[in-house]
């Protein structure tokens, strides 16, 4: 039987397919743009098209047990790109981001039916023991988030149709993803108001000094968690 491959090799794999989806991700507007005016359509396609066969061999390489999740992910990208390539037509190759924001919606929208939701997710990675009375918070927040991809996929899909291909390029590459950033950041200070469950880092100290967790019944339900599970932790760990 075949040794499996080594951790590190994996992680370096894993590493560069994730860096490669990224830089597709990032510069795919700018570089629709640029050749708008350089290349025909069907070149363009041909190239995406190798680009993302290439990332989908890395993932596939750094993880055959991820076949699904890699084929579901890159097959309709791949098949948005032949069909441009086939048919020459350049509003398909700006249907992508809108591919993107479905196949996130349609991930967050799972997690929602079939729990937990995906912001818990994201939330247990930092904090594994996560409150309780976080939860619902926890699956607001998904929703929200697939509002907003629903949004975005159709802000993409009526650029791509009826709009100049230099506002598509702006909004995609640049709009769209200060939006993000806003939606993380109010997010973020909405949370630490709301909960007022602050934690070691700076950010934190910030807050905990400008907004004490013992003025609001949220605040002192974050307190009495903390006190719970310390009294735990210092009981785990005393001798018996």
């Amino acid at each position: 039987m075949a040794s499996a491959p080594p951790r590190e090799a994996l992680l370096s794999w894993r590493s560069a397919a994730a860096a490669l989806q990224a830089l597709f991700y990032l510069a795919y507007p700018l570089v629709i743009y640029a050749a708008h005016a350089r290349l025909a359509t069907r070149s363009v396609a041909w190239i995406l098209i190798g680009l993302y066969g290439l990332a989908m061999l890395l993932r596939l390489r750094a993880s055959t047990s991820d076949l699904w999740q890699v084929l579901r992910q890159y097959l309709p990208l791949i098949a948005l790109g032949a069909a441009a390539a086939v048919l020459g037509d350049r509003t398909l190759l700006l249907l992508l981001p809108m591919l993107v924001s479905l196949y996130l919606l349609a991930t967050f929208a799972w997690s929602l039916r079939r729990g937990p939701p995906m912001i818990e997710r994201f939330a247990r990675l930092a904090e594994d023991d996560l409150p309780a009375f976080t939860l619902p918070y926890c699956r607001r927040v998904t929703e929200i988030w697939c509002a907003f991809l629903a949004a975005n996929a159709a802000a993409v899909l009526v650029l791509a149709l009826a709009a100049p291909i230099g506002w598509w390029a702006l909004y995609t590459g640049a709009l769209a993803y200060l939006l993000m950033v806003l939606l993380l950041a109010g997010e973020f200070v909405f949370r630490k108001l709301w909960f007022r469950y602050y934690g070691d880092g700076l950010a934190d100290r910030l807050f905990a000094r400008w907004f004490p967790p013992e003025r609001t019944a949220n605040g002192r339900r974050s307190i009495a968690y903390v006190e719970r599970r310390e009294a735990l932790t210092a009981a785990a760990s005393s001798p018996q």
